[in-house]
């Protein structure tokens, strides 16, 4: 995959990295550090391998069990209309 054309943007190469993931586990948000992944160098966008991609799915369904946990600011996004 490394050096591989992006399937998204057609325009950038693939670099392997470690990223920071929010996958979605339930009602709840698991944020999993050190994914090995494939990430576009113009988009940014991720690919990863099949075993990888599994392995988060195992993590992410332990998320109640997890001893360390963060908290974070929330912000509901609110449009601003332009006025007449």
């Amino acid at each position: 995959m490394e050096g591989d054309r992006c399937d998204f943007c057609l325009e950038g190469r693939l670099k392997a990295q470690e990223v920071r993931e929010y996958y979605r586990a339930g009602k709840g948000l698991v944020v999993i550090e050190k994914v090995p992944a494939y990430v576009c160098e113009k988009c940014g966008e991720r690919y990863y391998q099949a075993h990888v991609a599994k392995q988060m799915r195992q993590l992410a369904k332990r998320a109640p069990r997890v001893k360390a946990r963060i908290s974070f600011p929330l912000i509901r996004f609110q449009e601003k209309r332009a006025s007449a």
